[in-house]
């Protein structure tokens, strides 16, 4: 069981902010938890989580009892009255129990807003769409993308309807505006869009869809060893749906990774057309309940009509599935299978998410710890594989070690933070991702002379209207006093995300590491959220432009490895990671 995404309760619903809570199929007053009260609980998710702290309490119970210090077991007590009368009840944290909890906060959402909108609310809502991408949004300054048409085309369109808005197929549209913009971290959503009770979103191939050598395959898994074997062995190649080329699904349907780097359209893209019915409903298309696919082997091909279903029969990667289960196991606390000495004595230790120390008790000492004790190691492997990113407190820890003397002090990010006006001091959002300006008291000037020489040879890849942005934020690293002196190898692949490609571009170019893998799903934006004013659509916007060493952004771009290394059919199908297997033969072969 997964319990930080767990609750005891089945719903919670709230009178004058006090919580009734739905357990056993009855609603009770929530009075007490193991030793907390329902003052203590209440008062940290006011103080923790301003706006969100019903949406905190109701639906990550687990965290907010983390973040009180206390990790609850699966049984905990309950203290809860009806009509004036307590009684202590044990309650279960599952994962479906705060899934239920889930859907019944959306049900509530969606009875407080409208599904459907009028011309002048949607109009009011798209021109405050298209000023938060003119006042928030960073690459929308960034990017080439003629966002003003755009809305004038939309407008257009929803003027020339003779019905109302429908909010779903609005909340598309706009999301298709966001998508072309290249902000890997934005998002536009309906949050009151309950998908259970839409069959055909949930629709999905009756087959998995997996990358295999940059080509889209359908799978099938063995009962068995819980493998995976091609759906059709003759034709293991998925060439077109319903007459739509998988090139055409990939690129213009699957907008929301339009601009992503390409191995990771691919490989994110095979879990969208995976979804089929989803993929169509963010199309504003109705989804069939069966279609005709077409399958190859490069040269002939096999044609057959499917049933859709709502089954899982989709792909999951078994090492992804490893991954999930050690980030869970790390995030509680557990450290085991975290690091290793390999064959040939290479170290190897695996980052599975960029944690907050002050969320994981133990794990900097274990890092530190773990990095010292590959001092006679010959060689060290950093696997930041299938890692969605987080914080920067890894980093620093592991620049310590990788940092040379003679490389520090080294200059790994610069930023630039939306703005129309001056920024006096370090941004609170920037000196949390460890990004200061020049004259910040947290840089040297030892720092100072190194970003000089660091701007002296510095060149954006992209220009921008710099009045409509602060005086660029570097993130500086140092070497420590227990240096890593053999080469470091960083294994990366798509979807290694946010902070985690943040940490490899970090690193790339120094003369002592090398970036092995695919190129990551660049991202680091600093975002915002906001809620159109009718509508309720939330709208996720980048409020920074991060670029790395060679001038290009993380979004858009990722970091490129130095050698590439892609997973082979084996890997994808049986689960043995070639992968990291390649990697050790290569630094045996060196």
């Amino acid at each position: 069981m997964e319990l930080k995404k767990a609750s005891p309760f089945i719903a919670v619903k709230w009178e004058n902010e006090q919580p009734i809570v739905k357990f056993d199929n009855e609603w009770y007053h929530f009075e007490k938890l193991d030793n907390f009260s329902k003052k203590e609980i209440l008062d940290f998710c006011k103080m923790e989580y301003d706006d969100n702290w019903q949406k905190r309490f109701s639906e990550y119970l687990v965290e907010v009892l983390n973040g009180l210090g206390y990790q609850p077991n699966v049984k905990v007590n309950l203290k809860l009255s009806k009509n004036g009368i307590s009684k202590t009840r044990i309650g279960t944290f599952t994962f479906e129990n705060r899934q239920l909890s889930l859907h019944y906060n959306k049900a509530v959402m969606a009875s407080k807003f409208p599904q459907k909108l009028s011309k002048a609310e949607a109009l009011a809502d798209l021109s405050e769409f298209k000023e938060i991408l003119k006042i928030r949004s960073s690459y929308a300054q960034l990017s080439t993308f003629d966002y003003k048409s755009a809305i004038e085309e939309l407008k257009a369109s929803i003027l020339s309807k003779k019905s109302e808005i429908d909010i779903n197929e609005f909340t598309n549209d706009l999301s298709k505006i966001m998508a072309e913009i290249g902000d890997r971290h934005s998002s536009v959503k309906n949050e009151a869009l309950n998908i259970l009770k839409n069959e055909s979103y949930n629709l999905k191939l009756p087959f998995g869809v997996a990358t295999v050598k940059g080509k889209m395959v359908a799978t099938k898994q063995n009962v068995k060893d819980e493998n995976y074997t091609y759906f059709y062995d003759s034709h293991p190649d998925i060439k077109s749906i319903n007459g739509i080329a998988v090139e055409t699904l990939l690129n213009s349907y699957n907008y929301k990774n339009k601009k992503a780097p390409e191995q990771v359209k691919i490989s994110r893209g095979s879990s969208v057309i995976q979804n089929y019915g989803a993929l169509l409903f963010k199309n504003n298309i109705q989804c069939p309940d069966s279609v005709k696919v077409v399958f190859t082997d490069g040269i002939t091909e096999k044609t057959e009509t499917l049933q859709l279903t709502t089954g899982k029969k989709g792909y999951s990667s078994k090492l992804l599935q490893e991954h999930y289960n050690l980030r869970e196991k790390v995030g509680n606390g557990n450290f085991d299978g975290l690091s290793k000495t390999l064959e040939s004595n290479i170290g190897y230790i695996n980052i599975p998410q960029m944690y907050q120390y002050d969320d994981v008790e133990g794990l900097e000492d274990f890092i530190e710890n773990t990095l010292k004790s590959f001092a006679d190691t010959k060689a060290l492997i950093i696997d930041i594989r299938n890692n969605p990113g987080g914080t920067r407190d890894l980093l620093k820890t592991f620049a310590h070690y990788i940092v040379q003397p003679e490389q520090s002090p080294w200059i790994a990010n610069v930023a630039y933070l939306r703005t129309d006006s001056t920024i006096l001091g370090d941004e609170a959002s920037m000196s949390g991702r460890y990004l200061y300006s020049y004259n910040s008291d947290k840089l040297t000037d030892n720092d100072r002379n190194a970003i000089d020489q660091f701007n002296s040879n510095f060149e954006l890849q992209k220009t921008f209207d710099t009045s409509k942005f602060s005086a660029p934020f570097y993130m500086v690293l140092h070497n420590g006093k227990n240096l890593y002196t053999q080469p470091i190898y960083i294994l990366v692949n798509e979807n290694s995300f946010s902070a985690a490609t943040v940490f490899t571009s970090a690193f790339k170019s120094l003369p002592n590491v090398k970036i092995i893998g695919e190129t990551t799903d660049g991202s680091s934006g600093n975002s915002r959220k906001l809620h159109l004013k009718n509508s309720n659509i939330r709208v996720k916007v980048s409020t920074m432009l991060s670029f790395q060493k060679n001038g290009k952004t993380l979004d858009g771009n990722g970091t490129i490895p130095d050698i590439v290394i892609s997973a082979d059919e084996t890997q994808v199908l049986k689960g043995i990671d070639n992968q990291l297997s390649e990697l050790i033969n290569i630094i045996n072969r060196r």
